[in-house]
C-alpha cells in the first residue's frame, strides 16, 4: 500500500506515506572491519573517518529540507578509558586503551555536531555496537542473535555509558530513538521489556526489522507497533549492503523509514563526498514528490505520518475526505503534525474540520502539501471545498 488516494471535487487527495532517512553506524574513526580480529564490524570502509564525512550528512539534510537521523555508535569516542569497567562494552575489556582516537578531531567533530544539530539528529546505536564474553565477539550489545535480550541490569549499564561518552563530549541530551545494533531487537513483555527501560531513559522511538524482533507477543500491526509508551516503526531492508561505499543510488521497499549505512554516502577520497551525497539526494526528492509519499521534515513527523498512514480510516463521507484517527494510539510519539497532498489544477478553496492548517507549499506539478495539527480530543478531520 504506497500512497493512499481519493477524488473530491475534481481534485485528487492523498494521505502520502512518509518518507525518513536514518543513517546507522556514524562515530566511528576507524573505517576497518575488524570483526576477523574480534574487533567490531565498524563500516568495511578503507580509511579514517574524518570532519568531511559529517559535513556530508549537513549537505544531505539541507538538500532534503530534514532533520536527518544518524546512528551513532559512541565507543571511540571514550576520551578517559573508562569503558574497560563496563562489562561486555569493548574487545579489550580490562586492557581498554582508546588513545589511538583521542585526538584534536573530537572536541573538533563535536562542536560541528553541536553547532549544526538543526540539521542532524543523533540516534543511539550503541557502545561498540557487538557484546563481549570471554573476551569473544558476540552479537550483538543489547540483544542476541536469537533477540533474546541481555540482562537487564547490563542493558541499563551500557545505556548509562553511553550518557557518559555524551557528557564527555558534550554531545547533548539523550537521544529520543533507539536503532538497534543489527536489528536485533524484543517486544511485548511489557514493564520487563527492552521498551521499558529504553522509555526510562527518554527514548520514546524505535526503527528496526521486525523479522529480526523477537515477538513475545504480535504487534500491533505488521509495520507499526507500541509498547510502554514506545512507539516502533518497520525499518525494512537497506537499498545497499552495509559496507558498500559511495553506492549508487537505489531506493528499496517502501517503508517511512529509509536507511542507509555511513559508508553508503561516502567517497573513498572525501573531497568527492558531496557527488555522492547530492545523487542520492537528488533520487529522495524525485520519490517524494507527487501525491503518494513525502519526506518527513524531522523523526517526530514522520511518526505521527506513519500512525496516519497505516492506521486511520482514509474514506470519502458526505461530500467530503475523511481521515478518521479513533485507532490511533494516544500517545506522544504518534501525536503531532498529519500532512495531506492535493493536486488541484483548478486551485479550489480547501476548508477543513477538525484540524488547523499549520503549513502548506506547492510544487511545480500542481501538488499542494497541506500539515494539519488536529485539535485537542479531534479524532477526525474532514476535508471538503466549497464552490464559489
Amino acid at each position: 500500500m504506497n500512497g493512499r488516494r481519493l477524488a473530491l471535487c475534481g481534485a485528487e487527495v492523498s494521505l502520502p506515506q512518509p518518507i525518513f532517512l536514518v543513517i546507522e553506524d556514524v562515530g566511528w574513526w576507524q573505517g576497518y572491519d575488524g570483526s576477523t580480529q574480534n574487533e567490531p564490524f565498524r563500516n568495511g570502509f578503507c580509511r579514517r573517518h574524518c570532519l568531511d564525512d559529517y559535513r556530508a550528512l549537513t549537505r544531505l539534510a539541507k538538500r532534503l529540507s530534514m532533520r536527518v537521523a544518524i546512528g551513532l555508535v559512541l565507543g571511540e569516542w571514550d576520551r578517559t578509558n573508562f569503558l574497560k569497567d563496563v562489562p561486555g562494552a569493548t574487545w579489550m575489556g580490562k586492557s581498554w586503551d582508546n588513545r589511538i582516537n583521542q585526538g584534536s578531531w573530537l572536541a573538533e567533530t563535536a562542536q560541528y555536531l553541536k553547532d549544526h544539530r538543526q540539521f542532524i539528529e543523533i540516534a543511539l546505536h550503541g557502545i561498540c555496537h557487538e557484546f563481549w564474553q570471554d573476551g569473544q565477539m558476540l552479537r550483538t550489545e543489547f540483544h542476541d542473535a536469537s533477540g533474546q535480550m541481555r540482562p537487564a541490569a547490563l542493558v541499563r549499564h551500557h545505556l548509562e555509558a553511553y550518557a557518559n561518552l555524551l557528557s564527555q563530549n558534550g554531545l547533548g541530551d539523550y537521544p529520543r530513538l533507539f536503532i538497534p545494533p543489527a536489528l536485533h531487537h524484543s517486544f511485548g513483555n511489557g514493564q520487563a521489556s527492552m521498551q521499558a527501560i529504553l522509555e526510562s531513559f527518554g527514548i520514546n522511538f524505535v526503527t528496526t526489522r521486525f523479522g529480526k524482533t523477537r515477538f513475545h507477543t504480535e504487534p500491533q500491526h505488521p509495520r507499526i507497533a507500541w509498547e510502554c509508551g514506545v512507539g516502533l516503526i518497520e525499518r525494512g531492508l537497506s537499498p545497499a549492503n552495509w559496507d558498500v561505499a559511495a553506492a549508487p543510488p537505489l531506493l528499496g521497499d517502501d517503508n517511512p523509514i529509509l536507511a542507509l549505512h555511513w559508508a553508503n554516502i561516502l567517497h573513498p577520497d572525501p573531497e568527492h563526498n558531496d557527488e555522492i551525497v547530492d545523487a542520492w539526494a537528488d533520487i529522495l526528492i524525485e520519490k517524494g514528490a507527487g501525491l503518494d509519499f513525502m519526506l518527513a521534515e524531522e523523526l517526530a513527523a514522520c511518526w505521527s505520518q506513519a500512525a496516519a498512514y497505516y492506521l486511520a480510516d482514509f474514506r470519502e463521507e458526505s461530500n467530503s475526505v475523511v481521515i478518521d484517527l479513533g485507532a490511533v494510539p494516544k500517545l506522544p510519539c504518534f501525536t503531532g503534525v498529519i500532512a495531506i497532498k492535493i493536486r488541484d489544477e483548478e486551485s479550489k478553496r480547501w476548508h477543513f474540520r477538525g484540524a488547523k492548517v499549520v503549513g502548506q507549499t506547492t510544487g511545480d506539478d500542481a501538488v499542494t502539501t497541506i500539515s494539519l495539527l488536529p485539535e485537542p480530543r479531534s479524532t477526525k478531520i474532514e476535508v471538503y471545498c466549497l464552490g464559489d
